[in-house]
């Protein structure tokens, strides 16, 4: 049986959790060369992307 999910334009790996960030921070740390609002990143490139183009925050998750 294959795994379903998405796979990550940053490190090719199949994740099958979406983070939703908010839009300006998308922006920031989606991957280089997509349109505004699209690309896909797993949870890991999500977190080292932020680290990387922000100061220290303090981020929530939460189901909706």
């Amino acid at each position: 049986m294959a795994i379903e999910g998405s796979l990550c334009e940053g490190c090719g790996d199949l994740y099958q959790v979406d983070l939703i960030v908010p839009d300006d921070v998308w922006e920031k740390i989606k991957p280089e060369g997509k349109p505004v609002g699209d690309g896909l990143l797993c949870g890991a490139c999500i977190m080292s992307h932020i680290e990387s183009t922000s100061d220290y925050a303090a981020w929530e998750l939460v189901s909706i």
